[in-house]
């Protein structure tokens, strides 16, 4: 999974690619071998396949009495696919599962789950909520003594703060995450990719463009490097970098990247996630302020049929 709460989209990436597994494969051992990769995400019917499989081999679980282990991963990846349709109340049911198997468990693992908790819940709106989990979870990271895990929870409350526009509190956090998570090797490309956002946003919100631009180009080389330069993590640098160059002015920069990342996002997400739906809004309003009225009229139009979709299943 991809750890970025990236603050203009407002939604964690959750990465799965899998093969087909037989459909006899209903157990909780089937659903936890379903491939997981950041390379790409799933189709809406793949994505669709998935939660069936897991919620059945949750039934299972629960009813063979699994053990805990088992149970945690499978409550974590059906809240994450949950997550991913936009069925936001299972998702959370599912998350605080995970969470309540975790609370004697491995605390760099309880710590995660909360934080991913906090991700949905800034995606839900419900951003006090979101702010008291990132703070449960750093707790917890401070008294393991992980100062990678502290540096990630520190990015996650920048991407908070942003979205909350406290741009001052970002900035700090963002710089501090950065600072440890920027260069460091053992740390995953998906979390440097992610800092650099963050930290970018956080400069954009208190209108320091010179600082933001460089580190979205960094972010966009290190995208092509590790997913590839046709990648959906690389589309998603392309439209960061769009929207900061609208926000510095650059109206033909913005309409270069945002569009070239629209355009590749369309492509794995377009059938209605939440990454998307907003992106294409904020595209829709971009095209109006530059008097393409045509292409914002449509833009606009696939905006509201996606949010149509999203709201239905966000109660399921």
């Amino acid at each position: 999974m991809i750890r970025s709460l990236i603050a203009v989209l407002m939604m964690a990436l959750a990465c799965a690619s899998a093969n087909g597994q037989p459909d006899g494969m209903t157990t909780a051992a089937a659903a936890e071998n379903v491939p997981q990769s950041n390379a790409e995400f799933p189709g809406k019917p793949e994505l669709l396949r998935r939660i069936a499989l897991y919620e059945t081999a949750a039934r299972n679980a629960e009813a063979t009495q699994a053990g805990h282990e088992s149970l945690v991963k499978i409550y974590t990846n059906l809240g994450a696919l949950y997550e991913d349709a936009s069925m936001y109340l299972k998702s959370e049911d599912a998350m605080r599962k995970a969470i309540s198997l975790l609370e004697a468990g491995p605390q760099d693992q309880l710590a995660e789950e909360i934080g991913h908790l906090a991700v949905l819940h800034v995606a839900m709106g419900e951003l006090r909520e979101a702010e008291k989990d990132q703070m449960e979870a750093l707790q917890i990271r401070e008294t393991v003594g992980d100062p990678v895990g502290i540096a990630l929870t520190w990015n996650d409350l920048a991407d908070l703060y942003v979205k909350q526009r406290h741009y001052k509190k970002a900035l700090g956090y963002a710089q501090r995450a950065m600072d440890i998570l920027g260069d460091r090797p053992d740390v995953s490309p998906p979390d440097r990719i992610a800092v650099r956002q963050t930290l970018a946003l956080a400069f954009c919100g208190s209108r320091d463009y010179q600082s933001a631009i460089p580190l979205l180009k960094d972010a966009i080389e290190l995208s092509k490097i590790s997913s590839g330069a046709d990648s959906l993590e690389v589309g998603i640098d392309y439209y960061l970098l769009g929207y900061v160059d609208w926000q510095s002015g650059d109206m033909i920069g913005a309409e270069e990247w945002m569009g070239r990342g629209i355009t590749r996002m369309k492509v794995d997400l377009g059938w209605g996630h939440t990454i998307y739906v907003n992106a294409i809004r904020q595209y829709a309003r971009f095209l109006k302020e530059t008097g393409h009225m045509e292409e914002a009229a449509s833009a606009q139009a696939e905006a509201r049929q996606s949010e149509a979709v999203v709201d239905a299943r966000s109660y399921r």
